[in-house]
C-alpha cells in the first residue's frame, strides 16, 4: 500500500491571501471525495499572512504550505509537483475560482488517455462594475476560449496556459517540470508545452474543467506584465529557436504602417527619455477615466509598445551570437 493519491492541486502565489482564501474555500466544496485529493499552495516569497492563512484553514482535504524566498512561478510550480502525492497534478493559479464539479472534470479527462495534458476553462467573470481594462482582458481572453472549444479546433503554441491544467505527475516529472529560468512574468508555461508536445503529449480543451477567473490587474501591473512577456519571449526564442514563427516576437514587421512608424518612434523615444514608459501609463490612466470610444484599441497599442520595449531591453541585453537570429526573426526589434 502507497500513500498515492488520485489528485494533487497545486497552487502557485505569491502576495494574494485572498485570492487564496477564496480558492480554498471553493475547493473544499469539490464533487470529489475530499479523501481523493489533496491541495499544496506553493507561496513564493510572500509575507503577507498567505501561509499563516493556509496552516490553519479548516480544510477537508489534505492541505499543506510550501514557502520558498521569492524565484518566480516556474519555481514555485516545481515545488509544489515535487512535494505532491497525487497520480495527477492540477495545477491551478491563485486567481481562480474552480466550480463544484472541476476536479472531478478533470479526473475523468485522463482516464482515456495517459500521456495527455488538459487546459481547463477559465472565463475573467465580468459584470459592469469590472474596470475598463478588465473588461478588455476578459473579453478578448472568454473569446479566445470559445475559439479553443470548437471541435476539432488544433492547438497553436500561444494558445497553451497553465493557469488551469492538468497532466500525470510522473510524464511532467519526465519532462522536467518549468524551466526556473524564467523568473520574470510570462512564457515559462509556452515553454513546457513545447516540451510536452515533443515528448508525445496530446494537449486537450475541458469546458467543464471550469474554474472562473478573477482578474484584478490594473493598467500599470498590466503593462509590467507585457514589459516582462517580451523580455521572456526572448529568452523563449534563444532556448528554442526553431519555434519563433510560433511566438509574437516573430510578428514585429505586421500590423498598419501608421502604427509601426508610431511604435517605432516610442521606442526610440524611450532609448533617450527614461521615463517614456511611465509617462504611456499615466496618459493610458487618463484616458481611462475618460472612457473614449476607442478605448480597447488604446489598450492594444499601449500594451504592443510595452511588449516590444521588453522584448528589446532583453536582447540588448544578451547580445552577442546569441541574439543575431533572434534579432532577425524580431526584424531586430528596432525602430
Amino acid at each position: 500500500m502507497t500513500n498515492q493519491l488520485p489528485i494533487s492541486v497545486v497552487i502557485p502565489t505569491y502576495r494574494r491571501r485572498t485570492s487564496v482564501e477564496r480558492l480554498l474555500l471553493a475547493l473544499a466544496r469539490q464533487t470529489l471525495p475530499s479523501d481523493t485529493y489533496e491541495v499544496i499552495v506553493s507561496i513564493d516569497g510572500s509575507e503577507d499572512g498567505t501561509r499563516e492563512l493556509v496552516e490553519t484553514f479548516p480544510a477537508p482535504y489534505l492541505l499543506h504550505a510550501l514557502w520558498q524566498p521569492n524565484r518566480g512561478r516556474a519555481a514555485a510550480c516545481n515545488t509544489g509537483v515535487r512535494a505532491a502525492r497525487g497520480e495527477v497534478v492540477v495545477l491551478l493559479d491563485d486567481d481562480m475560482e474552480p466550480t463544484p464539479e472541476f476536479l472531478a472534470a478533470h479526473w475523468r479527462a485522463h482516464a482515456g488517455d495517459a500521456r495527455q495534458g488538459v487546459i481547463g476553462a477559465v472565463p475573467v467573470a465580468l459584470d459592469r462594475s469590472v474596470p475598463p481594462v478588465v473588461e478588455y482582458i476578459g473579453g478578448k481572453f472568454n473569446q479566445h476560449l470559445q475559439q479553443l472549444a470548437q471541435p476539432g479546433h488544433q492547438f497553436k503554441l500561444r494558445d497553451f496556459y497553465s493557469g488551469n491544467f492538468s497532466i500525470r505527475r510522473d510524464i511532467l516529472l519526465d519532462a522536467g517540470l518549468f524551466d526556473e529560468a524564467f523568473k520574470l512574468y510570462g512564457n515559462e508555461d509556452l515553454e513546457l508545452s513545447l516540451r510536452l508536445t515533443k515528448a508525445g503529449v496530446r494537449l486537450v480543451y475541458s469546458a467543464e474543467a471550469l474554474a472562473h477567473q478573477h482578474y484584478t490587474k490594473d493598467f500599470p501591473a498590466l503593462a509590467r506584465d507585457n514589459l516582462a512577456k517580451g523580455q521572456t519571449a526572448v529568452l523563449l526564442a534563444h532556448k528554442h529557436p526553431g519555434m519563433m514563427d510560433g511566438l509574437k516576437l516573430s510578428t514585429y514587421r505586421q500590423g498598419s504602417r501608421k502604427w509601426r512608424a508610431l511604435r517605432a518612434g516610442l521606442l526610440a523615444l524611450s532609448d533617450v527619455w527614461a521615463r517614456m514608459p511611465e509617462y504611456v501609463i499615466q496618459l493610458m490612466t487618463r484616458l481611462e477615466k475618460r472612457r473614449p470610444r476607442r478605448l480597447n484599441l488604446y489598450y492594444t497599442l499601449a500594451l504592443d509598445y510595452f511588449y516590444w520595449l521588453g522584448a528589446r531591453v532583453a536582447l540588448r541585453e544578451r547580445g552577442g551570437e546569441g541574439a543575431v537570429p533572434l534579432t532577425k526573426a524580431a526584424g531586430k526589434a528596432q525602430p
